[in-house]
């Protein structure tokens, strides 16, 4: 989830409308239901208890949007559990109390608050005319830097989907920007990791640049260190110190390297600071599947649309059903979704001995109960290149 959203009523239907992947939490039994039958996620808690705000990973951002005296109650909560948090004070006199919590993002209006979420990003709606009735999400081109976030029909706002078909005036909610077209194309600068490396591993990894449009730089193996280029000289380094640098330097956003043996410590190593791509000599992914192994699937499903704009359809296995909540995430990709209806495992296995180019998936493996040795033997398949993130 990108964004908790404490507030209630109106307000927070407007706030909510014009943010991808929100969700409101409205201490109000009855706006809750109505916002609910609006189309909005919502849950009737009380944000200010501790236990509420726990069940969500700290990525997400919070933004307080209720009375001053319970925003700063929620406020307190949410900096001692490590989140990101926005404030609409309503009284100006009172913005000293939310910085003495440590709140530095204050807003006096809902427009301000939006501008300094979306920071160098624009959101702007567009009407649906005759000539898209009918058509889905998936066959509208937003562009490579836009992104529909809120289809308005007929008072209710809509959760965007693929699938989903619009009609002649539908209100498309969109946001546009540099952090869009990151979220469309992630990969910049690819890290190749050289050592022991075939002629066809290398052309992978030059040919998934090249598609990405993104800068290749390689590190050559020599012994036990890595000879490279590191904050402007030249050095050799072992593999964690390499590691501690380039996730300091925050330049790369995906290593390519191979694995000849199982070796879970040195995979830990990069997946905990980078998405990992395995290599094993692959020309092209045309056949590509995204096992959903993890209970936070937010970055899986991220490099899963990725791959989707550039080399054609990715299916996405869902090992449990209580992750589809994740779908809305896939409008405008080509992304095929399917969701485990028996034994997870087996259905895993099933699917990856179908025949893949390219797999992804999590090495926390906390969903779906997949044997650790059977991760592995996907891991180091000579036949499937692998995507792990952590």
């Amino acid at each position: 989830m990108e964004y908790i959203l404490v507030s209630t009523g109106d307000r927070a239907a407007r706030i909510a409308s014009k943010l991808p992947d929100c969700i409101i939490i409205d201490r109000d039994a009855n706006s809750a239901k109505r916002l609910a039958e609006r189309g909005f996620e919502v849950l009737n808690e009380d944000a200010s208890n501790p236990e509420v705000l726990a069940r969500f990973d700290t990525d997400s951002k919070i933004i307080l949007a209720d009375d001053d005296e319970f925003n700063l109650k929620v406020a307190k909560v949410a900096k001692l559990l490590g989140f990101e948090v926005f404030a609409i004070a309503r009284d100006e006199e009172k913005c000293w109390l939310y910085e003495s919590e440590g709140i530095s993002r204050i807003c006096g209006s809902v427009e301000a608050l939006l501008s300094t979420i979306f920071e160098k990003n624009r959101y702007f709606e567009i009407k649906v005319g005759e000539e898209m009735d009918g058509k889905t999400l998936k066959e509208y081109d937003a562009g490579e830097d836009c992104m529909v976030i809120s289809i308005f029909r007929d008072g209710k706002v809509l959760q965007p989907f693929p699938e989903l078909e619009m009609r002649a005036g539908d209100t498309l909610a969109l946001v546009c920007g540099e952090q869009v077209r990151l979220t469309k194309n992630p990969f910049d600068n690819i890290l190749l990791l050289k050592s022991e490396m075939t002629e066809k591993e290398i052309k992978e990894a030059e040919m998934v640049a090249e598609r990405f449009g993104a800068n290749l730089i390689v590190f050559e193996k020599v012994g036990n260190a890595y000879a490279c280029v590191l904050e402007g000289r030249s050095d050799s380094v072992n593999l964690e110190e390499a590691v501690k640098i380039l996730k300091r330097s925050d330049e790369f956003d995906l290593i390519a390297t191979t694995l000849k043996e199982k070796n879970e410590d040195v995979l830990k190593l990069l997946v905990s600071s980078f998405p990992t791509l395995i290599l094993s000599g692959k020309e092209d992914y045309r056949k590509i599947l995204a096992l959903v192994n993890n209970s936070n699937p937010d970055v899986m499903i991220n490099i899963a649309k990725a791959f989707s704009r550039f080399f054609g359809k990715v299916k996405v296995l869902f090992l449990d059903e209580e992750q589809i909540k994740h779908f809305s995430k896939f409008t405008e990709t080509g992304l095929e979704v399917e969701v485990s209806t028996g034994n997870p495992m087996v259905d895993a296995v099933r699917e990856f001995k179908s025949g893949y180019n390219l797999v992804i998936l999590s090495l926390t493996n906390d969903v779906g109960n997949i044997d650790r040795g059977i991760l592995w033997k996907i891991i180091l398949d000579k036949e499937t290149s692998v995507v792990v993130v952590e």
